[in-house]
């Protein structure tokens, strides 16, 4: 219902907010909010009916009667903040300063915005504020410590496993067989110390900013194969099948390789707890959208590991049903690169009867520029376009483009070549030489078939070159390859 720009800004409200729908159902939740009552967004997000946190039961249950200070049966208050009471996850209760305000979508559509603070004194909000920072810095400096001291552990480590698999070549014969047995265990021991350390620099790298992710549009299917085609030895190897069923043209926005990272990590670990002939899936949830699931029919997930499973400071990793082993730093590791996503990373299990685990990223748009000073070009263009799911922003010159990108940017840049003031290479020029807008891909449109124009803007950087009049089944295929779907 409501696409990531309207949940940024509800994230950067300072204070806590959900919004309702007419049924009672919450259909936003910001991340003050989830900070506040420990609810996670995903959780509580659900059109047809939520939790009722200013009573502690599910607010279906309060429509009958009862509850008279419910915040979620208030339909037309506005009034000023009052006094009252909420109810975090575990159930403790949140003394909070709450205001209830209608907004009005359109004729007939509305929502109700509960917004809240915990309520303190000056001394006891400065305190905290005080207390978060000295956490956060406490925090920033254990990363930073954890993370020099894991890379300066990983350099000699390399070293001895480098001069052990020197010690195992032995040109004259001279190593004994036990010899040779020790050298491979310690060897194996070392790959798993240099294993768990590379764990631990990711996890460190991501959590301060050293890794950001550079989102790309793809087609998830395509992409899911590519990754299957990474582990298939180990499946075949434990006589397990992997069977790809994300239905075509299903697009995602990510970084590739973190989220590959990801789906790596969760078919390696289908694979592990998989007996032989079983077969695991790898799909698109029943809901739709932007997602993935990989789900296997293997040992399962006690349920009291469950609630442990994404946490990085808790051991929770066990042998495989062929006593594989493993650091336990994967899952953590695809949990904070789906956070860094704005998605989430979620798990179902039952022992003996197998997991589903599911990665769900933020559904996003594609947005494309579309530069021509011509309206008709322009509206042939945009009227192929509506074959896609895109939103099109038309743009009269490349001026404006310049002027516009800084607050509007695209994911797609197609840009007519002669034009008025600024023509298309020089467009092309400018936003390649800028660091912040040199990776949105461009494709230039004209009516010059000649070889050294085409070979000037590929020169200038042009991720693609079209010529009018427009042939559809050449020029979609070019559009999608850059939007994924």
């Amino acid at each position: 219902m409501f696409d990531e720009r309207i949940q940024a800004l509800f994230d950067a409200l300072d204070c806590g907010a959900y919004a309702l729908n007419a049924k009672g159902g919450i259909v936003l939740f910001n991340s003050r909010a989830e900070e506040l009552l420990g609810w996670r967004r995903h959780e509580v997000v659900s059109p047809s009916g939520s939790t009722c946190f200013c009573c502690a039961q599910p607010a279906a249950s309060m429509v009958s009667g009862g509850g008279n200070g419910c915040l979620h049966r208030q339909q037309d208050v506005a009034g000023d903040p009052r006094s009252c009471q909420m109810f975090a996850r575990d159930r403790t209760a949140l003394a909070v300063e709450a205001t209830v305000k209608p907004v009005r979508l359109e004729p007939g559509a509305s929502l109700r915005v509960v917004s809240f603070r915990k309520r303190l004194d000056s001394e006891g909000e400065e305190l905290m504020r005080q207390t978060r920072e000295a956490a956060l810095e406490a925090n920033r400096q254990k990363d930073k410590f954890v993370s020099l001291v894991a890379h300066d552990l990983r350099a000699p480590l390399s070293s001895m496993v480098g001069l052990m698999e020197f010690l195992l070549d032995d040109p004259d014969g001279s190593m004994k067989p036990s010899q040779r047995d020790l050298v491979n265990d310690m060897m194996a021991t070392g790959r798993s110390l240099i294993e768990l350390i590379e764990g631990v620099l990711n996890i460190g790298r991501l959590k301060t900013g050293k890794i950001i992710p550079d989102k790309t549009f793809f087609d998830l299917r395509f992409f899911a194969e590519s990754v299957i085609q990474r582990v298939v030895h180990l499946a075949r190897e434990k006589g397990i099948a992997i069977d790809n069923q994300v239905p075509a043209d299903v697009r995602m926005f990510a970084d590739m390789s973190l989220f590959a990272a990801v789906v790596q990590n969760l078919l390696t670990n289908a694979i592990k707890f998989s007996q032989s002939g079983d077969t695991i899936l790898i799909r698109q949830p029943e809901a739709g959208g932007p997602a993935l699931e990989v789900c296997d029919r293997g040992v399962g997930i006690p349920p009291e590991t469950l609630p442990r499973l994404f946490n990085v400071s808790e051991k929770t990793t066990t042998p495989g049903t062929a006593g594989e082993t493993g650091t336990g730093f994967g899952l953590p590791f695809s949990f904070d690169i789906m956070e860094a996503h704005g998605g989430w990373l979620t798990v179902e299990s039952t022992v003996g009867r197998g997991s589903v685990f599911c990665a769900r990223l933020p559904h996003v748009k594609p947005r494309v520029m579309l530069v021509d000073d011509e309206p008709m070009d322009r509206l042939m263009v945009h009227s192929v376009l509506r074959q896609m799911d895109l939103e099109v922003l038309e743009v009269e010159s490349g001026q404006e483009v310049l002027s516009r990108i800084a607050f509007e940017v695209p994911h797609l840049i197609l840009s007519d070549v002669n034009m008025p003031d600024m023509d298309g290479m020089e467009l092309l020029r400018q936003l390649k030489k800028n660091d912040q807008t040199r990776k949105i891909p461009i494709i230039l449109i004209t009516g010059d078939e000649k070889a050294e124009t085409r070979d000037l803007a590929f020169r200038l950087g042009a991720d693609d070159f079209v010529v009018k009049p427009l042939i559809l089944h050449d020029f979609l295929p070019r559009v999608r390859h850059h939007l994924g779907g």
